[in-house]
């Protein structure tokens, strides 16, 4: 059985390495892509959303986050 991180842990986790995924290169983006994936257990193409920001802009529109 797998175990899942709090909502709180990933939102965080998520906080701390978007602006690092946004000015890496390919490569690295690759490797911090891999390593929240594994933490998180989202899947690929959501992780990735998440890391460019588009969700979350969407989410706080829509009031569902502040």
């Amino acid at each position: 059985m797998k175990k899942s991180m709090s909502l709180g842990a990933r939102q965080e986790m998520l906080a701390s390495i978007k602006e690092k995924y946004k000015s890496s290169d390919w490569k690295m983006r690759n490797q911090l892509l891999d390593g929240f994936i594994a933490a998180t257990g989202y899947d690929r193409k959501h992780a990735i959303k998440l890391l460019n920001g588009k969700t979350i802009k969407k989410a706080r529109k829509a009031g569902l986050l502040q």
